[in-house]
This record gives structure tokens, sequence and C-alpha cells, in this order.
């Protein structure tokens, strides 16, 4: 009877011995910290802005902008070929304006819309309403002519169209340009020019005039601020494009210009 309690004391003890122990805690592993904030995202880079532009700031904000941007070439591409042009250095106000356009991609919505054959191919203006949009956005402004005496308006010659009402100033159109064409003239029509004009040709305009051609008549009426030095062929063949009645070629030339790097 002993040894029985014996064995459940001895039962007892281990009972409450096993009892007493616990499982091993599980470690609590290090977790990364994940902040569920919203992270910054990186900054596009903002479309650089410009003024808009009018007759009161233009010429200002031009001649800035063409001491950083003083490049002189620049290609006018067409579906009929390219035309390569030189921008004149001593008309800056025109000149910084042309790059100016370029770079803002004005004269890719536009296209040669008036050709007079034996006189002009203008450019520099469509009838898309894209066109019309960008034009409102970089602004409405016209600009003072630059008349330099040695720029004059022979074959190939690039100047800067204008209103002839209602502008006593002669100020230029902001946008449109035109490529002369002209004829040659003899030496005897030259004279009668100067007669009827009351005015007296440089010996360079006379040389010009009844060598490569031009138009005389538009001296001192437009500002000439560049000219082709490639590519005539091209303009030629725009030259004789059919018309409509506006003098609109029926089949569209559309044009793409860039600046070339020297």
């Amino acid at each position: 009877m002993m040894r029985f309690f014996q064995i459940v004391l001895i039962s007892l003890f281990f009972a409450s011995c096993g009892g007493s122990q616990s499982e091993p805690k599980q470690k609590k592993q290090p977790t990364n910290k994940i902040d569920n904030k919203a992270q910054p995202k990186k900054k596009e880079p903002k479309e650089k802005t410009y003024p808009k532009l009018n007759n009161k700031n233009a010429a200002d904000f031009l001649l800035e902008y063409g001491k950083k941007n003083n490049e002189t070439r620049a290609v006018i591409k067409t579906r009929l070929g390219d035309i390569q042009v030189k921008l004149y250095e001593n008309t800056p106000v025109h000149r910084a304006n042309f790059v100016y356009l370029t770079k803002r991609d004005y004269y890719d919505m536009t296209e040669f819309y008036r050709v007079a054959e034996g006189f002009i191919c203008q450019a520099g203006n469509s009838d898309s309403w894209d066109t019309q949009k960008l034009r409102a956005k970089i602004g409405h402004y016209t600009l003072m002519p630059e008349y330099v005496k040695s720029n004059i308006h022979k074959y190939g010659s690039i100047s800067a169209a204008r209103q002839y009402k209602k502008n006593p100033d002669e100020r230029s159109s902001g946008y449109e340009f035109f490529i002369s064409t002209g004829r040659v003239y003899s030496k005897a029509e030259l004279k009668a020019i100067e007669k009827e004009e009351g005015i007296t040709f440089t010996e360079k305009q006379l040389e010009a005039y009844s060598t490569v051609g031009g138009n005389p008549y538009l001296d001192g009426d437009h500002t000439v601020f560049g000219e082709v030095i490639s590519g005539m062929d091209v303009v030629d063949v725009i030259d004789t494009l059919e018309v409509d009645r506006k003098e609109w070629p029926k089949d569209i030339v559309p044009i793409d210009v860039d600046i070339v790097n020297e």
C-alpha cells in the first residue's frame, strides 16, 4: 500500500513539472517599415514659357532672344525639294523673328499659300485652324521695318510681307514672308524705273537686276532679311504651279522649316 502511494506521488510530481513548462516563445522578426505615404514623383521638365507678343514688346523680346539664338542658316523643306536659306545679321529683329518662329514649330504648320508667277512665292500661313490657334498663342504683332540699302529684292531674296492699307509705318507681318522670283531687267528699263519712282539705283542693284533679275519696284517697301543660297530650282517649280483665283496653289505645298547649326 505504501508503494502505491509512492508511485502516485511520483506521478503527480512529474505531471506538475510538465505542466509548468511552456513552449519557447517565437522571436519577433524585424520587419521593414513600409511608408504608405505616396512618394513624390519626379517633376517633368516644364515647357518653356514665352511672353505673348504684341507691337509693344515684340522688338525688345526678339533682340534679346537673338543674342542667345544667333543662327543665320535654315532649310525650308517641301515635297518638291529643300530650299537652303541665309538670314542677314544686319536685320537683327527680323532674323531673330524667323529663328524664333522656326523653333516654336510655327512654320511647320504653314505652306506656300500665294504664288504669283514671275513675281513672288509667299509662305508662312495656311487655312488650318491649328495654324491660327498657334498664331494666337504666340501673339498678334507686326515689326518695324529694317530697311538696309544693300539688301535688295534680287532673285532669291527673302522678304517680310506687309499690309499696304492702314499701315503708315510700313510694319512687317510677324509671320509671313516671300521669296522673290521676278525677272531680268535691261539697263534701259531700270533707268526708266529710276525716273518714274524718283530714285537712284546703286551699282549693286543695277548689276543684280540686269543679270539675275528680281523685283526692283519692291526695294524700300519691304524688309529683305535673307536670301536663298541653294534650292532656287525648287522655288522655280513652285513659281509655275497652277493656282486658283486667289493665287493659292491648287496642289498645296506645305513647308517644314529647321534651323541649321553651322
